[in-house]
């Protein structure tokens, strides 16, 4: 492949005791990033999820172990006693996060009357609140106790020069872009 789909659409697996997780970039900083490795300029890249979501990514360090990335679904207020979730943290499913939810309910972490899922081609997640419950606080429980919140650790191992190396995404790009 002449293009780093390695980069693009992000791996999970473990093998032999070597566990990769390298996480999705955008395609388009992919290509600009190709070019500035080609011209010999900086680039930086950070992961870019499908799934949308708002993310911290201050601690990515160039997708080597130990780095770390926040990130959390997109959640409103839709109106008194509503609370809508429009995009999903990379990772679980809408069906998972939902699952979270009633599951932080059951607990008692949280209080809900019901939650719906009117997902379609973007993610669209209603919780009906009980009475007297505020959405700004249940927004905050919300990323507390489910999985509207995670934290993911990048681990980039690849086989370069016959044998597994763990390498940061740059250095990965770098290496494609010269090899292509």
């Amino acid at each position: 492949v002449k293009f780093p789909l390695l980069l693009a659409q992000g791996v999970e697996g473990i093998a032999v005791g070597l566990a990769c997780k390298m996480l999705p970039h955008n395609f388009i900083e992919l290509f600009d990033a190709s070019v500035a490795a080609l011209r010999k300029e900086p680039f930086t890249l950070v992961p870019d999820f499908p799934t949308g979501g708002i993310m911290d990514a201050s601690d990515y360090r160039d997708g080597l172990r130990g780095g770390r990335i926040g990130v959390r679904a997109r959640i409103s207020s839709e109106k008194k006693g509503l609370v809508g979730i429009t995009e999903i943290p990379w990772g679980p499913t809408t069906g998972a996060l939902m699952d979270s939810i009633v599951a932080a309910a059951d607990k008692g972490k949280i209080k809900i009357a019901k939650i719906e899922d009117n997902t379609a081609a973007h993610a669209d997640i209603l919780v009906h609140l009980p009475a007297g419950v505020d959405p700004e606080n249940m927004r905050d429980a919300l990323y507390a106790f489910t999985d509207c919140e995670l934290s993911l650790s990048p681990n980039a191992c690849v086989i370069a020069d016959d044998k597994p190396q763990f390498l940061g995404v740059s250095e990965i790009l770098r290496r494609n872009a010269e090899q292509t």
